[in-house]
């Protein structure tokens, strides 16, 4: 495996973001020994993002005074629409980034890594839940709450939140 720098690797991220990366590049991203540095890379974008935001923010409104004091409502108005473009461009990015930041958090909790179709991810866990219950059945095994909730959840069922974890 080639190390990649921090740079780099932010680079990579930062393309991903953009669907701009090859497949063999992504792979590169999806290898679980990576998924933890992904996040970081995201979350310092995440923050990166958000100073450029406030640095636009202040520029905007030192330029407004400035302008103002002119008094050129054209300047003025030319100013305000290319900050609006600027901060458009930023926040649009943010919203992608923390998008792809929440489905790596969630690669991380579940230990799954996307597929091409989230469909198959659904059924494959469906298939788990069934299987699970089945063999606690044909053990003769005794369900936990755990167990109840998670077989609840497949008729769409949230239970986990009615269980008293002291009893367990």
């Amino acid at each position: 495996m080639t190390t990649i720098t921090d740079d780099a690797f932010a680079y990579l991220v930062a393309e991903e973001v953009k669907n701009r990366l090859a497949p063999s590049q992504r792979e590169v991203l999806l290898e679980k020994q990576n998924w933890q540095r992904w996040q970081r890379a995201l979350v310092a974008l995440v923050e990166n993002l958000d100073d450029q935001l406030l640095d636009i923010r202040e520029s905007e409104s030192s330029d407004e005074k400035r302008f103002a004091d002119i008094g050129s409502r054209r300047m003025q108005a030319s100013m305000r629409s290319s900050y609006s473009q600027k901060r458009t461009r930023v926040e649009r990015f943010r919203f992608h980034v923390n998008k792809r930041l929440d489905e790596v958090t969630a690669m991380i909790e579940t230990g799954i890594a996307p597929t091409s179709n989230p469909w198959e991810v659904v059924e494959f866990l469906k298939r788990a839940i069934y299987q699970h219950r089945k063999m606690m059945n044909e053990n003769d095994l005794e369900a936990t709450p755990i167990d109840t909730a998670l077989w609840a959840a497949l008729s769409e069922k949230w239970e986990f939140d009615n269980i008293d974890t002291s009893l367990l």
